[in-house]
């Protein structure tokens, strides 16, 4: 039975991280009908600056909270540098820019720290197990469920509850529509 109970956490533990990712891509097709393959690269860069800002010292809870909004910028930039010229033309179009992207990013990756990936070391609040009677689960791995089920939480309030979810909501519905109802930034 404990076998069972550790598989099921495990897959738990694995959807969250495939939420993550999948959340990203479902939001900006549905928004913008943009095919990005280029949104796993950024969580790539995301890993690896945060590995890249533990080894400068700055501790695991900061780069928590740095990383993201430094990989948002980024992402901006190549946005309107790149993206924004493909977004009228076919679907073909989006996936060879981003495939390329996706790439290039991978490559800059390899040449800033290395082919063979690195561990961010686990923060020592989080390292250990959790004893459940005879189950035994890392801390870390229940800290990642836990974390994404709050973001996740975060997202469903923010697209169900608030006006700019609202907005949201009808731009993947009808986002010729939404561009007619007020000042939208392009």
């Amino acid at each position: 039975m404990k076998v069972y109970l550790l598989q099921v956490v495990n897959a738990i533990d694995g959807g969250m991280l495939y939420f993550l990712l999948a959340v990203g891509l479902t939001i900006v097709f549905g928004l913008l009908r943009f095919v990005n393959f280029a949104h796993g690269a950024f969580y790539l860069l995301g890993a690896y600056f945060c590995y890249q800002a533990l080894q400068w010292s700055m501790s695991f809870w900061m780069a928590l909270a740095v990383v993201p909004v430094v990989v948002g910028v980024l992402a901006w930039i190549v946005e309107k540098v790149v993206l924004r010229h493909v977004y009228a033309q076919q679907h073909e179009f989006h996936i060879l820019a981003t495939v390329g992207l996706a790439l290039v990013l991978q490559e800059c990756a390899i040449i800033a720290w290395a082919p063979v990936g690195d561990n961010v070391p686990v923060p020592d609040v989080l390292n250990g197990v959790v004893m459940w009677g005879s189950f035994t689960y890392p801390k870390y791995r229940l800290f990642v469920i836990a974390f994404t089920a709050v973001l996740a939480g975060i997202l469903w309030w923010l697209l169900e509850g608030t006006r700019l979810g609202s907005a949201v909501r009808a731009g993947s519905e009808s986002s010729e529509m939404v561009s007619l109802l007020g000042s939208a930034s392009t």
